[in-house]
């Protein structure tokens, strides 16, 4: 039975060595793939991502557009981003169109919640766990925000085809080159200046019409035809009664203003540039905005050569750190922001044209709060007034004060101050705070000498 088994063992070795010689594999890799008893027949390289895009799934999606005829011809890319690549292709019409495929196996841009939740359109929510479904939902976003800017005549890529996370759209270029952002293109000073013009009221269609705020326009965002705009990107662009359209639009116009004025175009200021954008009154025909916006421009240069630079700088600084309510329950004091309309200072209000509420132009100014009595100068059992105080007041020089914008100093309680123009309140603070500088111990020198005092004490 031994001299049987032995023999048995040696037919198989000799079998085995002749397998190996034909595979080409050696006898140990073979003695290994025969204890497994199964071949690896695939490779890391077949779940591998090409361009960061091209993964599998990816490629299979292209290939049935390409075998249904949705696609002829599928070229290089023409552009990348941190969500998306961007391929020239021609359409099955023989048109030339544009691929945006998404990213899902390398996902880069992870920040798209706040862009999706709280609107409407998506109130049943979406997997936020799978990447793929995530994804889906941002492409299928961005075919209906471009199904609304061509609606409503903004100038912008047309959606013809979507399959999961890759989209199929009209092309801006000439023979496979796209036309350059706003970023990269080679135009003149005047021609920028009308560009900008034409970008604010694109901005305004987008918000009244369209009923979007794009939420990341900027120069990359933006593409230049001949001399129009052509608006990409809108896969992050919200409705306007979303939770943040309006910090997103602040930052649009911010975003606006900066390109433009390194450019050496004059621009609206950022306030005066979103109230354009969001006010409710004047004419809402289209072909009105750019006249609105000349207008603006022309108050405005007039406005910069009576102003100070540091003044604007402060009130640019106030406006962007300043919160923006959404509706009334926002509001912290709803009394007194009517009050302070009635005395014509609405101006400060930020909602004040998103609501529709007439300016302070439009209201006429009660009396100011220094011509109201004063209740700390009447006395609590009768309500009369004191001689002395009388006395003060009837003082002629005293008037004369007031009539000159002068402010009366005194303790708290007691004082009387006289309201000065804004300007002037400035200019005096100013130099207060420039005479306090001029005595201003410096910090080293403080540091120092605490440090001496306590080398004293030990």
């Amino acid at each position: 039975m031994e001299l049987e088994s032995f023999k048995e063992l040696r037919i198989e070795s000799d079998e085995s060595k002749e397998k190996a010689a034909t595979s080409g594999l050696s006898y140990d890799d073979l003695e290994v793939v025969s204890r497994n008893s199964r071949v690896k027949t695939k490779d890391k390289m077949d779940r591998a991502t090409n361009e960061q895009v091209l993964d599998p799934k990816t490629r299979m999606i292209l290939f049935k557009m390409l075998s249904r005829g949705n696609l002829k011809e599928l070229n290089g890319c023409v552009s990348t981003g941190k969500e998306a690549n961007v391929y020239s292709a021609i359409a099955g019409d023989g048109s030339p169109a544009a691929v945006k495929v998404y990213k899902t196996s390398i996902l880069v841009f992870k920040d798209r919640d706040k862009y999706v939740s709280g609107e409407f359109r998506f109130r049943r929510g979406y997997n936020k766990h799978n990447p793929r479904e995530m994804v889906r939902v941002w492409a299928e976003k961005e075919f209906r925000n471009l199904s609304r800017l061509r609606a409503a005549g903004i100038l912008s890529p047309e959606p013809v085809f979507l399959d999961r996370h890759v989209l199929v759209m009209s092309f801006f270029g000439t023979d496979g080159w796209a036309c350059p952002r706003l970023k990269d293109a080679k135009v003149s000073t005047r021609k920028l200046a009308e560009m900008y013009i034409s970008c604010a009221v694109i901005m305004r269609q987008m918000f009244h019409i369209a009923n979007l705020v794009h939420g990341d326009l900027s120069e990359y965002n933006m593409l230049v035809e001949g001399s129009k705009l052509v608006v990409i990107d809108v896969s992050q662009s919200v409705e306007h009664d979303h939770p943040y359209a309006l910090d997103f639009l602040r930052r649009d116009c911010c975003n606006v203003n900066t390109f433009f004025n390194r450019k050496g175009v004059q621009v609206l200021k950022v306030k005066v540039f979103f109230e354009y954008i969001t006010s409710l009154a004047g004419s809402q025909e289209v072909n009105s905005y750019e006249e609105v916006v000349q207008d603006l421009l022309s108050k405005e240069e007039n406005q910069l050569k009576e102003s100070e630079e540091e003044d604007e700088a402060t009130e640019e600084a106030v406006f962007l750190n300043t919160p923006i309510p959404r509706t009334l329950h926002h509001v912290e004091d709803v009394e007194q922001d009517l009050q302070l309309m009635k005395e014509g200072g609405g101006d400060s209000l930020l909602y004040r044209k998103i609501v529709g509420i007439a300016g302070a132009e439009e209201v006429e100014p009660t009396s100011s709060l220094a011509s109201l009595p004063n209740p700390s100068e009447e006395h609590e059992e009768g309500g009369q007034v004191s001689d002395a105080e009388s006395s003060e007041r009837s003082d002629p020089d005293l008037e004369a004060s007031e009539s000159e914008g002068e402010v009366v100093e005194g303790n708290r309680e007691g004082s009387e101050t006289v309201e000065l123009s804004r300007k002037e309140w400035k200019k005096k603070v100013k130099e207060e705070q420039r005479e306090k500088r001029k005595t201003k111990v410096p910090k080293k020198v403080k540091k120092r000498r605490q440090v001496m005092a306590r080398r004293n004490k030990g």
